[in-house]
């Protein structure tokens, strides 16, 4: 007799005089909580013996199929946040460092937001500003040509050191406090920035 048809598989661990030994899945329930198996002991025990049927193994394909289509939906709707950025090589890394940044904002990681956020500021200001100058001339140059505002322009000037935190030393030796005020400050400057460069 066959253990699996479309629908269900037969469980081998059930006598043959249990009438209900046909399951969608064997997994996550029945072999653990009935027979005190594992999926592994299962599989040893019964090589090449399926765990799930045809069935529910198509659906489990098609909703992670979905899920993954969603995903780069939702990534490339995001992609389009740097679209003012024409060199395809940096707007990529900032679309990643961007994406990155919001998920440390979101679950509290201060200082990996922090040095992203600002890595993002400058790299966006010297694209646009000079690329040859330093990040202080581009500054600068952004400022008078008007690609960031004044007000932004003096939040940089205050927070400018914050970004090389990725250096413990310098953050030992400054005795900077890294919390959640200035991983916010940073992520609200970069999202203005954002909005000035795309007009």
């Amino acid at each position: 007799m066959d253990t699996s048809n479309k629908s269900k598989v037969k469980c081998l661990l059930c006598p043959d005089t249990e009438k209900n030994k046909w399951f969608k899945r064997l997994t996550g329930g029945h072999i653990e909580k009935i027979h005190d198996v594992t999926k592994e002991e299962y599989i040893k025990r019964f090589p090449g013996a399926k765990l799930i049927s045809d069935q529910a193994r198509e659906l489990q394909s098609r909703i992670q199929k979905s899920l993954y289509e969603n995903d780069k939906y939702k990534m490339n709707k995001g992609n389009r946040t740097f679209d003012f950025i024409k060199n395809k090589k940096l707007k990529s890394l900032l679309q990643r460092d961007y994406r990155t940044a919001k998920e440390c904002l979101k679950y509290k990681l201060w200082k990996p937001c922090i040095i992203l956020y600002g890595s993002i500021i400058e790299a966006v200001i010297i694209e646009f500003s000079s690329k040859s100058s330093s990040y202080y001339d581009a500054l600068g140059i952004a400022k008078d040509k008007k690609l960031i505002t004044e007000k932004d322009y003096f939040k940089i000037q205050m927070i400018r050191d914050l970004r090389n935190y990725v250096h413990l030393h310098k953050e030992l030796k400054e005795e900077s406090d890294i919390n959640e005020f200035w991983a916010k400050t940073f992520s609200e400057i970069c999202e203005s920035v954002i909005r000035n460069f795309k007009k």
